[in-house]
């Protein structure tokens, strides 16, 4: 041993000085890419903890072992360091293999150059070229026991030749062999080889969590190893723990070699031991081997040297090894972290990612194995399936089967080349039905055949029936196989369900030609199945059309039918409830001829039904889905109605003999039987079948129907139907028959037979009524009047009124109309108006025996007259007639004369009246008109006249002549007008000018003046309906009142110089002058104001015709100097001169106003500005004469004026041509004046917005760089000399104009040129960022910090800041990645902050211009803390976590609350009471609402339970943000169990609590809840108060042993995290149990009293902490104070205020309300008792507390 361990050692110094050149004066020059080359492949390939595992593991595997020896694997954790390096753990790593050889120990000491690189083909599945590197994520300082060798090596640089991770050193101290024999065990035989790496502190619990988490299956697909274990090591009982897990293969059975030489299948049995206390878990794992060549397409470089690939299949026979890790799908040697959702795993030499969690799916290497996978799974499960010897049972190897779709896409289009290749094999076994079985394709197969169809099966086959020709049933899956449990798999394979298939269709198809040989029993079984199973499949839908209902046919054969055709009642198929009643139907079928396809189901078939089991359930799906119903002898007798239409009349006859012996043998009720036979057909009395009717009328024999209308019935088209005598007669029917005439009877009773006068007659006319009627006839037909009843037939009465059936005097017959039985009044005013009332005749009584007066009523009904109000009515109805058109002028006067004698008599009728009133018989000059209307006119007005411009009424006075002025008051009362005023208003309303105004005279138009005067105030409506028409003639023709004048001699020459139309004072004389008003109203200008606007009209009319040619406008101009000197004439009588555009300037024609007279003070500024001076050429310089009439109109002559419309003038920006002329400075300068005028004319109103954009856009001032626009320049103040240099900012050059520019500064603001500080402010922002030297910047910056200047629209987005360096340059950054202060210098280089940059003074201009933020925003602090979740201890100071949560404190919103919601997963936490704070999960942590809970929860140190929260009052509120975050309450998700607690018969009942909880107590509770330092709500005090008063006390001998537990939300992430919950026990002296509100306390501790200050301290202190999260400490001090001194109350208020506390007025009146005195000092709670606890006192108390919290 000894020499292996020297010549190790000398090969170690060996290559330090060979190749690390350590010892020799010349460094080796390869070192520094050396160290880099190692720490890039280490930073590069693994970012996990675990992977270093998996390296080492897979260098066991590749490792050599000697023949004999079980290759082992251990992995040994210790709880503290073994080496001397200050690790707070180790893990030694142990394995029996071989050891290491010199290769071995250069090829670790070298970057790339593995011992194993291409012998792929020898078993060697290392492949990243790192191995034994990776450690270093775990241990700065590796060590290696092998062979002699002890060596270590580290991850800092070699001091001699500062290369890491490489370097050799030997180990001469710690850790000796004997150490490490220690940790393995002193009798254990120590490995060959020991690997020890000292933990680094913060991997120290992520290497525990790993080690705990290696995958079971490890060991599956490794072709050496077969054991592994872990465990740890205490060095207290310096022995390994207990705590050992094992993995390992327990035996490897079933090879199998197959025929092909590619393939072999065996079992291998898998173990997982967690530790030596645990059972052993076992699994069977059956793995199949294939190979397959490698194809050229796949070849990739680092797998040159392979020529096959092997595909291994693993299926686990029961329930996977997983020790609470997922079950990984894919293997490439070693465990993948893919999850394929498959129930079988794929192993094969893939090549993997980086961080070996996933193959590289895109790889042509991976993708060439998956496209083999599918051929080796299919070959693997058929061998599964035929190998029956392998599984207890045939579905067990369908549990293979991927029937989960995976969440890796790629593995999902492997899992349909799976169902591809499966689909074309034979591997579903399937059974004939004699129970056979043989394998055939998925698709071939049917599944889902119910064991009940099976039975059905077996039941035909026993009746003999021949089933061979049912070949279908040889594809049925076996039973085995077709279970729920399978469906999945089934679908998978898609295989075919029965229902779906239509396998049972083809069944129940082949059965329809056997029904007629089955029995009913087994028939109704049938349709049992059929019917059972129709709401779960398409069976109905597919059997529609197969013949399986039996039904009798009308030969009487059994027949079967379809439901397709029974759905719609083709037949009908009917049966009736009662057995005997169904046969006697049947019979009556068979008589009717099975009417409307109706069939009955044979009786056999019926009985067999009745008496099945599920029978209701049958005939509600027969009568569902066929339409097969029942049937009573109502239903049927209805049934029958539309069969015998037009059906022979014996067959009607059977109905009747039908329905009388259904009515005997009582199928049909006497309500039914009425409605049905009235329905039914019937035979009238001429032998005819009727089938529809309205009336049924009896027999004629013996009828008084006859004895009116004779042997024919009148009314039989409209449905009355007499019934016929062929009812009388008897036959017998199916052996039945009824009596002689009894059946009549029976007819005419319940078909509601009538006879007269019963029945109401039809809306048609009487014809008998047309004629005369005898004596009994017209009683006959009053009588049946009488009877009526209403609604009375229109045609019928009206026929009986107008027939000419009724005898009069005079021999003749007359209608009840025309006759009358009047009185001696009557026959007065009958003999006056005789010639009138030719038609009407007196009745003869004689005739009619003196008994019509018995039917007064009926024959006023019918319209005879009685009295001389009939007589009136005869003469009105008569006189109604005769008022049409053409009626003569004797009925006029008449008719007057009538009215005359009513109103005398006082008999008007007004009705009457208004027919008249509106019958057209009144003669006018047009034609007949009717009176209401009408209008008789005055003799003062001319008719001829009125007619020429009106088209009224007027009534033909010539016609009637002078009579009828008598009958004046007649005529009111008809409606004619004749009132002068209402005449006069009628005319003036009813004007219509002629079309033909030559039609029209001088009169007509003086009436149309007379008829506005009339109208008066009315009159403007008609004013407006004639003012424009041309019916007044004037001196030009007739033109519209508003266009003419009335003649005035002020206008002189003016009216004919314009041809203004003048009233024709000839043609209408001088009585036109009485119409001045009229005219005036009508628009005629008759004053000054309104004939300037006639004037002015015609001026425009002239202007558009372009008739006002030069000449015209100085004439005109004349006319105003004439008439300005001779008459006042004044300006305002001349404003339509002023707004017509007339006056010709050099830019068209213009309105005075608008126009300049020019002049030499115009020229400088005209250049360039477009102004609109009179065209002196067009008029000559004449025009200048006029200049004081010009200048009265309106146009401008002076300098001040003109100002307005050199606003006006500048049309476009200014052009650099006109600036370069010798007159533009004076005209820049003479701009800027008229821009003064305009501004002090009008101080109040803005310069035009077209005159400000063109000046706007003209570079027209001359600055240091050129010209400029206004709104580019600046007037600089010398005061900003200071802070601004002038070549800054682009400066009017003052000196260029001839005059000081400066007193214009109001007007160059106006235009645009910055002026003020805070516009030069906005320039000069504008211009920022195209500056790029710091000193300017800076100034730009200063100016505008110093007038304090904001932009008004922050854009944030594309604002920047410069940020300078030394050499005076620098660049622009965006400055939303500024801030201005990093107070704490909390953030680091992560931002850019000013404060660096800039002086102190101008920081806040950054800010308040540029959107700065003044410190970071919401953003930077969730990506600082997401930085800090990245570390690698998962720590934060305590600085850190207090700015970052001070921060969110401070801002806190609803904004913030959402982005913190979905951004912040982590949050502080803290173990027990140590200092660190880990950022956790949050789901993984709690808050600490309930101290009392917290401080148990203590002793939990395994993990963070807490959120950080510290005791400062900027962090109040703290605990709700978290709450709001989604972090439960510990007071919410605790799990509390007490062990001692079974049931309240084990404690005792403290009564009445012996001074627990009494007045004192509760005096403090609300006095310290009302302090400021917690300033709880009342309403919370309130209820606080209650829960400790309610609280029922229990004592135990026993202390209180409680157990907590807090479920956890595992993650499987980072540590620090625990395992599902938190577990501690503590033994209480009290326990309040808020749920229960009980508290629990020890009975020693209790009866002590105050002197077990452990009691006192645990009674305040549940108390406290129970009603408090915060400040509980506080309260429970006080709690215990008071406790000392029996919470006597003076003690308690002396102690409240030496506390500061004090009760406020509402708890004082709380405290009197709930306590009522008991003796001096005791209080005694009062409450209301809900089961058997007693109450003191009176419940009125709290009643008053109740209502007294209400108020």
């Amino acid at each position: 041993m000894r020499n292996f361990e020297a010549s190790a050692k000398r090969h170690i110094e060996e290559i330090r000085t060979k190749k690390f050149s350590i010892g020799k004066k010349k460094p080796n020059p390869l070192t520094l890419d050396l160290h880099n080359a190692v720490t890039g492949l280490s930073a590069e390939l693994y970012h996990k903890d675990i992977y270093f595992l998996m390296e080492l593991i897979q260098n066991a595997e590749d490792n050599e072992y000697r023949k004999g020896v079980e290759p082992t694997l251990e992995f040994v954790l210790t709880r503290k360091g073994i080496t001397g390096t200050g690790a707070p753990a180790t893990l030694l790593v142990l394995n029996n293999e071989v050891g290491f050889s010199k290769k071995n120990i250069e090829s670790i000491c070298s970057v790339g150059c593995s011992t194993k690189k291409g012998k792929r083909q020898l078993g060697f599945i290392g492949e990243k070229g790192i191995g034994f590197k990776s450690v270093f994520l775990v241990s700065s300082q590796p060590h290696i026991f092998s062979n002699g060798y002890c060596i270590k090596f580290t991850e800092e640089p070699n001091q001699d030749c500062g290369i890491g991770y490489i370097v050799p050193e030997w180990v001469s101290g710690e850790p000796s062999l004997s150490i490490i024999s220690a940790v393995y065990g002193n009798n254990n035989v120590l490995p060959t080889t020991t690997i020890i790496l000292p933990l680094k502190p913060e991997k120290v619990e992520a290497v525990r969590a790993q080690l705990s988490a290696l995958h079971p299956e490890l060991l599956l697909f490794l072709s050496k190893i077969k054991r592994l274990y872990v465990h740890g090591y205490d060095p207290k009982s310096e022995a390994l723990a207990d705590d050992v897990s094992t993995i390992s293969i327990c035996s490897d059975t079933g090879h199998k070699k197959l025929c092909a030489k590619s393939e072999n299948a065996h079992v291998v049995q898998l173990s997982v031991k967690e530790n030596m206390s645990t059972t052993e878990e076992m699994c069977n794992y059956y793995l199949w081997r294939q190979t397959f060549p490698v194809k050229p397409a796949n070849r990739v470089s680092t797998r040159m040297d392979v020529e096959e690939w092997v595909i291994t299949i693993a299926f686990p026979f029961g329930n996977r090894l997983k020790r609470g890790t997922s079950s990984v799908g894919v293997y490439a040697f070693l465990p993948t972290a893919m999850v394929t959702n498959f129930p079988f795993i794929i192993q094969a030499d893939f090549i993997l990612a980086s961080s070996r969690e996933s193959i590289l799916l895109d790889n042509i290497w991976n993708l060439g194995i998956l496209e083999c996978v599918p051929a080796a799974f299919a070959n693997a499960f058929e061998f599964c399936v035929k190998e029956i010897s392998l599984f207890s049972s045939v579905g067990q190897a369908f549990q293979f089967l991927p029937a989960q779709a995976s969440p890796i896409f790629r593995f999902n289009i492997l899992r349909e080349s799976i169902r591809s290749k499966l689909q074309g094999l034979n591997i579903i076994p399937c059974e004939v039905f004699s129970g056979e079985r043989h394998f055939i394709r998925p698709m071939l197969a049917v599944r889902g055949v119910v064991p009940r169809f099976r039975d059905l099966l077996v039941q035909i086959k026993r009746e003999g029936a021949v089933l061979s020709g049912l070949s279908s049933l040889t594809k049925v899956l076996h039973s085995s196989l077709d279970l729920q449990e399978y469906n999945a798999v089934l679908d998978y394979l898609v295989v075919p369900c029965a229902y779906l298939s239509g396998w049972y269709v083809r069944c129940i198809k082949f059965f329809s030609e056997l029904v007629l040989q089955l029995s009913d029993d087994v028939y109704i079984e049938l349709l049992d199945f059929i019917s059972d199973n129709d709401k779960e499949s398409m069976i109905l839908n597919s059997i529609n059309t197969i013949p399986l209902l039996k039904y009798i046919n009308r030969d009487k054969i059994l027949e079967l039918g379809t439901i397709a055709k029974t759905t719609s009642e083709v037949p009908k198929i009917r049966y009736a409830m009662d057995l005997e009643i169904h046969t006697w139907l049947s019979k009556w079928n068979m008589v009717f001829g099975c009417p409307n396809n109706m069939y009955f189901l044979p009786n056999s078939t019926w009985k067999a039904l009745l008496n099945h089991r599920r029978s209701s359930f049958l005939r509600d799906w027969l009568l569902k889905k066929a339409r097969v119903k029942s049937c009573s002898a109502t239903a049927y007798a209805s049934s029958l109605f539309s069969h015998l239409t037009n059906k022979e009349p014996n067959l009607v006859v059977s109905l009747v003999h039908f329905l009388y012996q259904a009515h005997r043998k009582r199928l049909i009720s006497d309500d039914k039987l009425f409605e049905l036979c009235n329905l039914m057909p019937i035979i009238d009395g001429t032998g005819h079948v009727k089938i529809h009717r309205t009336v049924t009328l009896v027999s004629a024999l013996g009828s008084k129907w006859v004895k009116l209308f004779g042997p024919q019935n009148p009314f039989v088209e409209f449905g009355y139907v007499d019934i016929g005598d062929v009812y009388a007669k008897s036959s017998p029917l199916i052996g039945e028959s009824a009596p002689q005439e009894e059946l009549l009877h029976f007819v005419f009773k319940y078909s509601n037979a009538l006879d007269l006068p019963e029945f109401h007659p039809p809306n048609v006319a009487l014809h008998i009524a047309s004629s005369g009627l005898s004596c009994d006839q017209a009683f006959l037909l009053l009588d049946w009047v009488r009877s009526l009843c209403s609604p009375v037939p229109t045609y019928f009465i009206e026929s009986i009124r107008n027939g000419r059936w009724m005898k009069t005097y005079t021999g003749s017959y007359c209608s009840p109309r025309q006759a009358i039985i009047p009185d001696e009044k009557g026959k007065a005013m009958f003999d006056m108006m005789k010639h009138v009332m030719e038609d009407v005749s007196i009745l003869d009584l004689e005739f009619y025996m003196n008994r019509l007066t018995v039917y007064e009523d009926e024959l006023k009904f019918l319209g005879v007259g009685f009295n001389s109000h009939d007589v009136q009515r005869l003469v009105t109805d008569r006189f109604q007639f005769l008022a049409s058109p053409g009626m003569s002028k004797e009925c006029t006067f008449s008719l007057m004369t009538f009215i005359t004698l009513c109103r005398a008599k006082g008999m008007v009728d007004q009705c009457w009246l208004d027919l008249l009133k509106e019958k057209k018989w009144l003669k006018i000059h047009k034609g007949y008109n009717a009176p209401k209307g009408s209008i008789l006119l005055p003799s003062e007005l001319e008719a001829e006249t009125c007619l020429k411009i009106t088209n009224l009424p007027f009534v033909d006075t010539a016609f009637y002549g002078g009579k009828l002025g008598t009958f004046l008051s007649e005529l009111r009362l008809l409606g004619v007008t004749y009132d002068m005023e209402e005449v006069q208003k009628l005319i003036a309303q009813n004007v219509t000018l002629p079309a033909n105004w030559s039609t029209m005279t001088s009169s007509c138009g003086l009436l149309i003046l007379k008829c506005i005067r009339w109208l008066g105030s009315e009159a403007a409506g008609f004013i407006n309906k004639i003012n424009r028409q041309p019916w007044t003639k004037t001196t030009f023709g007739f033109k519209s009142p508003e266009e003419t004048v009335l003649s005035d001699p002020r206008w002189g020459s003016l009216v004919s110089v314009l041809q203004v139309p003048v009233m024709d004072e000839v043609y209408y004389g001088n009585e036109i002058r009485d119409f001045t008003k009229e005219l005036k109203d009508l628009g005629v200008g008759v004053d000054t104001s309104r004939a300037s606007k006639t004037v002015a009209a015609q001026f425009s009319s002239l202007l558009s015709s372009s008739r006002l040619a030069p000449a015209n406008v100085m004439s005109l101009l004349a006319c105003i100097r004439e008439l300005s000197q001779t008459m006042s004439l004044k300006c305002a009588e001349l404003k339509w001169l002023l707004s017509e555009k007339w006056m010709k300037t050099r830019h068209g024609y213009k309105n005075p106003r608008e126009s300049i007279l020019s002049g030499s003070k115009w020229r400088s500024i005209s250049s360039f500005v477009e102004l609109p001076l009179i065209d002196c050429n067009h008029y000559g310089l004449g025009i200048y004469k006029f200049r004081a009439e010009l200048e009265m109109l309106g146009v401008i002559v002076d300098y001040q004026g003109g100002a307005p419309l050199v606003a006006k003038g500048l049309h476009s920006p200014i052009e650099g041509s006109a600036l370069e002329t010798a007159d533009a400075v004076d005209g820049i300068i003479s701009l800027l004046k008229y821009i003064k005028c305009l501004m002090s004319s009008s101080p109040y109103e803005p310069l035009p917005e077209e005159f400000l954009e063109n000046i706007a856009k003209s570079s027209c001032f001359k600055t240091r760089t050129g010209y400029k626009i206004p709104g580019e320049c600046v007037l600089f103040n010398p005061a900003w000399d200071l802070i601004l240099k002038r070549s800054d900012v682009p400066t009017i050059d003052e000196n260029f104009y001839t005059t000081d520019i400066s007193v214009y500064k109001n007007q160059l603001r106006s235009i645009g040129v910055k002026v003020d500080p805070m516009d030069v402010c906005s320039l000069l922002a504008a211009l920022l960022y195209s500056q790029t030297e710091t000193s300017l910047i800076t100034r730009i910056y200063a100016f505008l910090k110093e007038f304090d200047w904001s932009p008004q629209v922050l854009d944030k987005h594309n604002s920047q800041v410069w940020l300078p360096n030394p050499k005076g340059t620098g660049l622009w950054v965006n400055s939303q990645d500024c801030v201005l202060y990093d107070k704490g210098n909390l953030f680091g280089t992560s931002s850019v902050f000013l404060d660096k940059f800039y002086e102190k003074e101008l920081l806040p201009i950054f800010a308040s211009a540029f959107g700065v933020a003044e410190s970071p925003s919401t953003n930077n602090y969730l990506e600082l803390w997401n930085s800090w979740t990245l570390r690698d201890n998962s720590q934060v100071t305590v600085e850190e976590c207090s700015s970052f949560w001070k921060y969110v404190v401070d801002n806190w919103n609803s904004e913030l609350e959402d982005l913190l919601q979905k951004n912040l997963n982590k949050l502080p936490a803290t173990i027990s009471m140590a200092e660190e704070i880990y950022l956790i999960n949050k789901e993984e942590v709690f808050i600490a609402d309930d101290l009392q809970l917290k401080e148990i929860f203590l002793s939990f140190d395994k993990a963070p339970l807490f959120v950080w929260c510290p005791n400062s009052t900027c962090m109040i509120g703290l605990c709700k943000i978290y709450e709001a975050l989604g972090v439960r309450k510990i007071s919410e998700s605790v799990e509390c169990n007490v062990g001692q607690i079974l049931s309240l018969e084990h404690w005792e009942k403290v009564e009445p609590r012996d001074g627990l909880i009494g007045r004192g107590l509760i005096k403090i509770i609300l006095g310290f809840l009302a302090c400021p330092l917690v300033n709880m709500p009342l309403e919370m005090r309130y209820e606080a108060a209650e829960s400790i008063l309610n609280l029922s006390v229990y004592k135990s001998e026993k202390p209180i042993q409680v157990s907590y537990r807090l479920p956890i939300q595992v993650d499987n992430g980072q540590m620090p995290s625990v395992s599902a919950a938190a577990e501690v026990e503590k033994l209480k002296l009290v326990q309040w149990e808020k749920g229960s509100k009980r508290l629990l306390i020890h009975k020693p501790a209790f009866e002590e009293g105050k002197a077990n200050l452990e009691f006192v301290s645990s009674f305040a202190d549940e108390l406290a902490q129970g009603l408090l999260a915060q400040e509980a400490n506080t309260l429970s001090k006080i709690i215990q104070m008071a406790f000392m001194f029996d919470f006597n109350e003076k003690e308690v208020d002396f102690l409240l205020m030496k506390e500061n506390l004090q009760l406020l007025v509402e708890d004082e009146q709380f405290l009197a309300a709930v306590f009522v005195s008991f003796g001096e000092h005791e209080r005694v709670y009062q409450k209301r008792s809900h089961n058997k606890t007693e109450q003191a006192g009176s419940p009125t108390d709290m009643v008053a507390f109740k209502k007294l919290r209400h108020e």
